[in-house]
């Protein structure tokens, strides 16, 4: 389900959808992912997750761990009432009982408004490299 929040426009067996569904649960095994949803139902109407990232400390932060907020989900029946904002709450509280300070989000224009004013600011650029992984037989 969470990876499927994840790729909403993908089908539970495309390629993304099943290594990240993996790696998920491996990282949940090792207590790196955490994550919540809400129900309405019996069904789930949304979802986040908070990734812990062994960072290493800095001059700004001592703590050698980070977090990110990933997956934030929110079925369109749903959206505007609020269960982003508690998930999102719950996300930060449990950040702040495992002493992380420093936390990061990537964000559509559509929630940005949410993030800012639960205290994420824009911070810097991001560079990426990517190489092509080889075919698979």
């Amino acid at each position: 389900m969470i990876a499927l929040h994840r790729y909403p426009d993908l089908h539970a067996h495309h390629e993304a959808v099943t290594s990240y569904a993996a790696w998920v649960t491996r990282a949940m095994e090792r207590d790196l992912y955490l994550g919540w949803v809400a129900e309405s139902a019996g069904e789930v109407v949304g979802g986040c997750g908070l990734v812990m990232l062994e960072w290493g400390p800095t001059r700004e932060d001592p703590s050698p761990w980070r977090g990110r907020i990933v997956n934030v989900y929110t079925a369109s029946a749903v959206r505007q009432q609020g269960v982003a904002r508690l998930l999102l709450g719950h996300a930060l509280q449990e950040a702040r009982q495992r002493g992380l300070h420093t936390l990061s989000l990537g964000t559509t224009e559509m929630a940005r408004g949410l993030y800012e004013q639960a205290g994420f600011r824009p911070s810097g650029s991001e560079l990426v490299r990517r190489s092509v992984p080889p075919p698979q037989d």
